[in-house]
């Protein structure tokens, strides 16, 4: 009997999700899309898909034969959807064919790897994290729980990010550099040491940004 999996989240991290679950050798014959799980009902108006939402994460009645996986890259609401439904429900996890992975990697619950990333030897990837395509990962890195790391992030071998931290789309953080929790790295920037303040950085080097 195929077990059913329902997305959490039907913003664009969502919708790409239909395409690459595509990518899983024999995924439909194991697997079946239920479709979206969302608090905004009206979240894919406007956009083509091939499911529906058909109700709310946290009052949904979940089955025994049910999956979830988490589509959302905010770090804070990520650990609260986790946080409210682990006892329900099962999480799934995503790892494209094609990603690399090098010796002894370790990928944590629920995460997402997308096309075209490279996660080498030794790095510890917590769970609940997202890797979005293209993104490397140098050798004996960590990157803590419900972390986020958009399109072409570069992790130098040796860095250690906490957990909830965000990094935009073609941010670099140079070896060995460390990363305190709940910091967010804005597109394009350059971490050429460790960040320990809480705040969003940007830039190159990268500053604490004020708002």
């Amino acid at each position: 009997m195929k077990k059913n999996l329902y997305l959490i989240g039907a913003g664009d991290l969502g919708r790409e999700m239909e395409s690459w679950l595509e990518l899983l050798p024999d995924f439909h014959q194991e697997w079946e899309i239920k479709g979206y799980l969302d608090k905004n009902p009206a979240a894919l108006d406007g956009y083509p898909t091939d499911y529906s939402i058909i109700g709310d994460p946290l009052n949904f009645d979940y089955k025994p034969e049910d999956h979830i996986l988490i589509c959302i890259t905010d770090t804070k609401s990520k650990q609260d959807l986790v946080t409210s439904l682990k006892k329900k429900v099962k999480f799934f996890s995503y790892l494209a064919p094609n990603a690399i992975l090098g010796k002894s990697v370790i990928l944590g619950e629920g995460t997402i790897v997308c096309p075209n990333t490279c996660i080498m030897t030794n790095s510890r990837i917590g769970d609940f994290v997202f890797i979005n395509a293209g993104t490397q990962i140098g050798h004996d890195c960590i990157v803590g729980r419900y972390s986020s790391l958009m399109a072409h992030v570069d992790l130098g071998g040796h860095v250690d990010l906490g957990e909830r931290v965000f990094m935009g789309t073609n941010s670099t953080i140079i070896p060995s550099v460390s990363v305190n929790d709940d910091i967010i790295i804005g597109t394009g920037s350059i971490i050429i040491k460790n960040l320990t303040k809480l705040g969003t950085y940007f830039g190159n080097p990268a500053g604490l940004v004020s708002f």
